[in-house]
């Protein structure tokens, strides 16, 4: 288990990986409005090559040319990812639960901004992150 610590907004930093790149810049303005550091990126093969340590919460897309976000996330976690990563998708409550459940949590585009920095929030308070692996 790895400790996080509970401090302000400021530095926490988020990687987004989504390939609608209007909707992935608007998200970093929303989140750097906010108060955070944002990594974004439109490729998930990319988006692999992050220096996982500088990550504090990772959002990203399920449909995506190069490979679905489950690939990735799966691809995240071997190497060594162990910060939460949620699902921001139009299609995260139709995939099968045994999709859904490997996210540390699910969100659709749709929802209100509010619901995804209520999950940063979540995630930044807690205490505990369990360690992946």
């Amino acid at each position: 288990m790895r400790r996080r610590e509970n401090t302000s907004s400021a530095g926490h930093r988020i990687l987004c990986v989504d390939d609608d790149l209007v909707c992935l810049q608007l998200r970093q303005t929303l989140l750097e409005s906010n108060g955070y550091a944002v990594i974004i990126s439109d490729r998930p093969f990319e988006a692999l090559k992050q220096d996982f340590d500088a990550v504090d919460l990772a959002f990203v897309d399920y449909d995506m040319p190069e490979m679905n976000g489950r690939e990735l996330l799966l691809r995240m976690r071997a190497s060594n990812a162990t910060f939460p990563i949620v699902l921001l998708s139009g299609q995260a409550y139709t995939l099968p639960v045994e999709v859904r459940v490997l996210f540390s949590a699910c969100i659709d585009k749709g929802s209100p901004v509010r619901e995804m920095l209520e999950i940063i929030e979540r995630f930044r308070t807690q205490g505990d992150v369990e360690d992946w692996g």
